[in-house]
């Protein structure tokens, strides 16, 4: 790209790019509301089990965000976390050092943001089609592997091995969670991406304006390809966090959580038309979801009418962010 052409992106993406504050005061809202009134919230065991879900989240999110500012969308982030999750359990129950088995489920989910990124680029297939197709093909190739079955580690793996696992899942230095680590290291690089490399510009120009972005040379769907490849190999991550935190993977294991990322990235000012929005607030909007269904199992609000008002909170969060994109757009021409 030119020089001049950098400049525009540039210009286009501190423009797009939302404050964090709004999502920062609501978190703090949140959980100042949760300490005050929900006493076992303040727990250092709920503290810790807190940070443990969210970290799951956090991965997810940044996942679901790479793709929306890049104007796509992601809806089989949950399946890719189970297949990743269970692929880990199988090196682990092999007796696979821990390291390889988590690199192993992080190529796993690269493979499926693979395939997700050629159906969208190659085929041509709109992203949420694809991506649902996705969702169905990783869950039942997970459901293929483990006929069916929880994949359990503790009967199967070395001692040492195990215990390495069952670390790096729900182990905590200075007391805070080893996966709690892990996430603060990937933001802060996907960050970096994102703010200092071409790539990341053209993330954000690809999702401001896809046509703008081809006619100034940038190669649209190789973008595309890189940031779905990148999603996945998060999610492989998320797997293998759950998976250690686990000790095991249902194959339900990550039912959903695609929702909790869109969920999340919403909150943290991503807007879904792409564009706009960035790593932290992934984190934040991360958060602000576990603190929310932490807060409603610690009071005891029934499954079902926790599905409802989180359903209400992103239909909510959704139509605020549709309302500021028109004022962004109409205050911009």
């Amino acid at each position: 790209m030119k020089k001049n052409e950098l400049k525009n992106v540039n210009k286009l993406s501190a423009f797009k790019k939302s404050s964090i504050l709004g999502p920062i005061t609501i978190l703090i809202v949140i959980m100042l509301f949760l300490f005050i009134t929900t006493p076992p919230f303040r727990q250092a065991y709920n503290i810790t089990s807190l940070m443990l879900s969210a970290a799951v989240y956090v991965m997810v999110a940044m996942g679901a965000s790479i793709v929306i500012i890049g104007g796509g969308i992601d809806l089989s982030l949950g399946s890719i976390v189970g297949l990743t999750g269970a692929a880990c359990c199988l090196f682990i129950r092999m007796n696979v050092p821990l390291i390889p088995s988590i690199i192993g489920a992080v190529l796993v989910g690269g493979l499926c943001g693979a395939m997700n990124g050629f159906m969208v680029t190659v085929m041509g297939l709109i992203p949420f089609i694809a991506t649902l197709g996705g969702m169905w093909i990783y869950r039942g190739i997970l459901m293929i592997l483990t006929n069916g079955q929880t994949i359990a580690v503790r009967a199967y793996a070395s001692e040492e091995i195990l215990n390495s696992f069952v670390k790096f899942g729900s182990g905590s230095i200075l007391g805070i969670p080893i996966p709690a680590y892990v996430f603060i290291v990937v933001a802060l690089l996907l960050s970096f991406i994102l703010k200092k490399t071409v790539f990341g510009r053209n993330i954000y120009f690809i999702g401001s304006n896809p046509d703008a972005a081809a006619m100034s040379g940038i190669n649209v769907p190789k973008v595309k390809f890189i940031a779905y490849i990148i999603t996945g190999m998060l999610g492989g991550l998320a797997g293998a966090m759950l998976a250690g935190r686990l000790v095991s993977m249902p194959t339900n294991g990550g039912n959903g959580y695609e929702f909790e990322g869109i969920f999340a990235s919403v909150l943290g000012g991503i807007s879904m038309v792409g564009g706009e929005g960035g790593m932290l607030g992934a984190v934040v909007g991360a958060i602000i979801v576990a603190c929310i269904r932490n807060g409603l199992n610690l009071n005891g609000i029934d499954a079902f009418w926790q599905q409802v008002i989180l359903g209400i909170i992103i239909v909510m969060a959704v139509f605020y962010d549709t309302v500021r994109t028109k004022k962004a757009r109409n205050a911009k021409s």
